[in-house]
């Protein structure tokens, strides 16, 4: 299929919303700088949060069986130096040309990549990482419209193409990841054997304890009960094995307020009834 199929992904307005003036300046720019867009999506997480942009990116990108599809985010908390910076320096452009076909080009900050870490060389983008407050609108996109006229069938190196990222850091174990609009918790929970065997645990986020059952799927307890159940996110890792998400619901309720809304990236502790 001819064109391409944008999808960004960035924090502009910190979860409030795509209808942030951000996106719509961003998405211009894209649209002036490539010339065959057929699709254009934006998707917002929460300020600064490279955890859920990790999560986020990777549900996108490696579920995605789509043509010419380039998932570009923007999370960039500028926290890879907390000093004064000069210019609005910030971390620098990423990118990787994942098996499936889709092109990832974001900024290399905190989690974004990590989910994709061990499916493809992940590569330092070569361009400025400085020169303006909205880098995203003002420096990036350049670097977007080459990626996408870029034929990766002739095995030809990106002109702009660096060092491959040996970097990338492996994501916290049970955490949140992502929180839907039924306040559903997303999480990369892994089960101990011991906890596998239980019927249920008790499951603790700041502070916030209650008990859930460990079911087959969200809807295995009755209207009211919390349950910890393979969800409808993952994707196939590397070695082929399905990567399943574990979600916290709460049928017919809201999880994430019962635990007064924790953000991506917050720990999840899990302990075995007494």
């Amino acid at each position: 299929m001819t064109g391409h199929y944008i999808s960004l992904v960035a924090d502009y307005g910190g979860r409030s919303g795509n209808a942030d003036l951000a996106f719509a300046e961003v998405g211009q720019k894209l649209y002036e700088k490539i010339d065959d867009i057929r699709h254009f999506e934006q998707l917002s997480v929460n300020a600064f949060n490279t955890v859920e942009t990790g999560f986020v990116v990777a549900e996108l990108a490696l579920n995605s069986k789509i043509d010419n599809h380039i998932v570009y985010h923007n999370t960039a908390p500028r926290k890879d130096d907390i000093n004064p910076r000069a210019n609005n320096a910030g971390e620098f452009l990423a990118y990787c040309h994942l098996p499936n076909g889709v092109n990832v080009i974001g900024v290399f900050s905190g989690y974004c990549f990590s989910f994709l870490k061990g499916y493809a060389p992940i590569y330092k983008v070569k361009c400025e990482s400085k020169g303006s407050q909205f880098r995203s609108r003002d420096v990036f996109p350049d670097m977007v419209a080459s990626l996408a006229k870029h034929d990766f069938s002739s095995g030809k190196v990106w002109e702009f193409q660096g060092e491959e990222l040996t970097n990338v850091p492996d994501m916290p174990e049970n955490i949140l990841l992502f929180t839907d609009g039924y306040g559903n918790l997303k999480t990369n929970i892994v089960l101990t054997e011991e906890q596998a065997k239980q019927s249920k645990l008790h499951v603790n986020i700041h502070d916030y304890t209650t008990i859930v059952n460990l079911g087959a799927g969200i809807f295995s307890v009755a209207d009211g009960e919390y349950v910890l159940a393979k969800g409808s996110s993952g994707w196939v890792l590397p070695n082929g094995e399905r990567k399943f998400v574990f979600e916290i619901s709460r049928r017919g309720g809201n999880a994430a307020g019962h635990f007064n809304f924790p953000k991506p990236g917050a720990k999840i502790h899990l302990q075995t009834l007494a």
